[in-house]
């Protein structure tokens, strides 16, 4: 008997846990607010880019570093400079892209 109580004890406490595993490895930011300049921030250090023109060229010349960070963009759609950067992004393939849109 006691045999057997032990047998189904460590059955039921070898089970393996059903839960989704959490990523808690540390992500590179890339903040941006595109409003009637764009003021951005990457790995919390300011870029010097107000202007598209200016946000299209250091993007250019810094593609491969950033495009694996993680982009949160704040700002209206159809206003200032917002479309004009979500185009910049897409078309330079950056991965993880999410808007954040003010209540009005």
């Amino acid at each position: 008997m006691m045999i057997g109580i032990v047998s189904i004890n460590h059955s039921y406490a070898q089970k393996t846990d059903t839960a989704k595993p959490k990523d808690n490895t540390p992500h590179i930011y890339f903040i941006i607010t595109a409003g009637t300049e764009i003021k951005a921030f990457y790995n919390d250090k300011p870029l010097q880019a107000s202007t598209i023109t200016e946000f299209n060229d250091y993007i250019q010349a810094n593609v491969k570093s950033m495009r694996d960070s993680w982009v949160v963009i704040t700002g209206k759609p159809k206003v200032g400079t917002y479309d004009e950067v979500i185009k910049t992004l897409k078309r330079n393939r950056f991965k993880h892209i999410s808007t954040n849109l003010p209540k009005e």
